[in-house]
């Protein structure tokens, strides 16, 4: 009887140390299958809810190698059959069927057992979406990456909060602007090669991938009304000339996004933007709205 080499890939300890119980509990599926290392395995199991694991399953997908998406959110029934996917935490029998898919996928036994993936913790999906470079930055992120386009290439390591690239910021925002499939793991020489560079602080670039992020949306929990205040003095960037006058009048005073429009000549996007920007960094205060237009127009007597 064929067996068949399986691989786990980027799962914690404690999840790992199931999945390792469970393939001796499969019974007779169990008997189909022998750990292997990831680049000689048939069979790949990845987890999917990490940055991480999600390039890997790029990785090992665009590579046309075999492997099954773990993940603790169920598959959705509209996504694109286009991997195998196992819901976490798993069963015996789920991994066993998942297991018993994957065997006939394979191109070499593809007609065997023909089982059927007929349990609704098994179906064909893609992982969920990838997420953009500037969104990614914004996330607890903490795989590095590496990206290259139009000429240029962008290395970052928020392991040590840096990143190695141009130092303008603005020729990056159509790298920070790509899907993270668009990216790599970079390996240990891709990043000692970096170290050779000047290396910059991740805020910078965080504080950039804010700005860029969503033009012209509102900072979290602001309204329209909502008054807003620099708590303390940010480093203005020269690409951004524009920002001096928006951080003057929000560190005068709280104003809304219409009045620091109208006292800056700047449009309102603009100053959205960059309050967001300001929020990222933790320096920016959301106050509720006044009312001391109410007051004033407040009958004399009413206000006595």
């Amino acid at each position: 009887m064929k067996t068949y080499g399986l691989a786990l890939s980027g799962f914690e300890n404690p999840t790992a140390r199931q999945l390792g119980t469970l393939l001796d509990e499969m019974g007779p599926e169990a008997q189909r299958w022998h750990r292997a290392d990831e680049d000689a395995a048939d069979v790949v199991l990845v987890d999917a809810d990490t940055l991480g694991g999600h390039m890997t399953w790029l990785k090992l997908t665009a590579a046309g190698r075999s492997t099954i998406a773990c993940s603790t959110t169920p598959a959705s029934a509209e996504a694109a059959a286009r991997a195998l996917h196992l819901l976490l935490p798993a069963q015996a029998e789920t991994l066993a069927r998942a297991l018993a898919a994957a065997r006939g996928q394979l191109a070499e036994d593809g007609a065997e057992d023909g089982a059927a993936v007929d349990d609704p913790a098994i179906e064909a999906t893609s992982p969920r979406e990838v997420p953009r470079l500037c969104d990614w930055l914004l996330s607890d992120a903490s795989t590095p990456l590496v990206i290259e386009g139009s000429g240029r290439r962008l290395v970052i390591d928020p392991k040590l909060d840096r990143w190695f690239g141009d130092t303008a910021l603005k020729p990056l925002a159509t790298l920070l602007l790509e899907r993270c499939s668009a990216a790599t793991i970079p390996d240990g020489d891709t990043l000692a090669a970096a170290d050779g560079a000047q290396a910059q602080g991740l805020p910078r670039l965080r504080w950039y991938a804010a700005l860029i992020a969503h033009p012209g949306a509102l900072p979290q929990g602001a309204q329209e009304d909502s008054r807003l205040h620099l708590t303390r003095w940010p480093e203005i960037e020269r690409e951004f000339p524009r920002h001096f006058r928006i951080a003057s009048a929000l560190m005068r005073r709280p104003s809304t996004l219409a009045e620091i429009a109208g006292q800056t000549g700047v449009d309102v996007a603009d100053v959205a933007d960059f309050a967001r920007a300001a929020q990222a960094r933790g320096m920016l205060e959301v106050l509720p709205p006044s009312n001391a237009a109410q007051v004033d127009q407040a009958p004399l007597a009413a206000r006595r």
